[in-house]
């Protein structure tokens, strides 16, 4: 799937085709599950809440635009530093992904005079949503109704476009 976001004056092509986890690899040196893993874990209530009150009239798009309105009451308490690290890093790694030529990182970023992150936050959580939760997995959730059960969000060690040139 790929969406386009305004980021400041500029409009940018983002792709969750599987290539933007091995891009953000292959610049930052890591793996992106234990870097997302707390966001996901953080807003797994909401999820919850989400498919609960929907109940079997749920779809990934539902879903989807469900989380996409909450997101800035779920995202805004994890504004911290090595939140937005991640999300321009995830921002990159997902443009990278649906255009091969773009810049490294630090220089591509540079482009823009504003990040809002009220927007960028949302639009790539929603792409990585729908690039992880399978109409599968959904249908199992609204089956068994269950709540998800994971760890708070915990600070991580910051990985800025400063930190991997390329």
């Amino acid at each position: 799937m790929e969406k386009v976001i305004k980021i400041g004056s500029n409009e940018v092509r983002l792709s969750n085709n599987v290539a933007w986890v091995m891009e953000y690899r292959d610049q930052f040196g890591k793996d992106i599950l234990p870097a997302i893993m707390p966001l996901i874990t953080t807003v797994s209530e909401g999820i919850s809440t989400v498919i609960s009150e929907a109940g079997t009239d749920i779809t990934i798009e539902s879903l989807s635009e469900a989380i996409n309105g909450r997101a800035m009451d779920v995202l805004l308490p994890l504004y911290q530093a090595e939140f937005v690290d991640l999300v321009i890093n995830v921002t990159w790694a997902m443009a990278k992904a649906a255009d091969e030529d773009i810049d490294p990182p630090k220089k591509w970023v540079r482009q823009f005079d504003t990040f809002p992150l009220d927007v960028v936050g949302p639009a790539i959580f929603e792409l990585i949503v729908k690039g992880f939760i399978s109409s599968k997995n959904l249908t199992r959730l609204k089956r068994t109704g269950k709540k998800l059960n994971l760890q708070p969000l915990q600070q991580t060690k910051s990985s800025s476009p400063e930190s991997n040139e390329g």
